[in-house]
């Protein structure tokens, strides 16, 4: 993690994180890693992320340094949620949409992975549905392409 500095690109950051998971996979592979969906992760292929238009910021990666190497062996679960929300954010577009449930403002951009369909997911209370108002399954997103979010006109 010492690789990254303040300037870093956000792929190169992506990419390094992506690295050290890969590299450390039989430490992920149990819980609570497996339950943040560490292993779907470490299939990424990050060159078809659209990173370029992620909201993560230059502020977020000084945190994400800052906590990283805060957190202790003892502290896994907030290790793997941290992770889990850092590579989320930065793999994802925000949209200007507002949360059906708490009516927060923003949400991710996801596809659904059975269904192809577009999705959206609060930033806030983490509730997700399709882009027809339909109510998506647990497990039942995965990251959008930059291809895909450029064939639907939000990138």
């Amino acid at each position: 993690m010492e690789a990254l500095s303040d300037e870093t690109h956000l792929r190169v950051v992506l990419e390094v994180i992506l690295f050290w998971m890969r590299g450390n996979h039989k430490y992920l592979a149990g819980e609570p890693f497996s339950a943040y969906g560490f292993d779907s992760f470490t299939k990424l292929d990050e060159r078809e992320i659209p990173v370029e238009y992620s909201s993560f910021k230059v502020s977020d990666l000084i945190n994400f340094k800052r906590v990283v190497f805060k957190l202790q062996a003892r502290d896994v679960e907030s290790i793997a949620r941290f992770l889990r929300d850092t590579i989320e954010e930065l793999a994802t577009v925000e949209v200007d949409k507002q949360c059906p449930r708490c009516e927060s403002e923003g949400m991710r951009a996801f596809i659904g992975k059975h269904n192809g369909l577009l999705a959206y997911q609060c930033n806030v209370c983490g509730y997700s549905h399709y882009s027809d108002g339909s109510r998506v399954e647990n497990g039942g997103l995965e990251f959008a392409s930059e291809k895909q979010l450029r064939e639907l006109g939000l990138i």
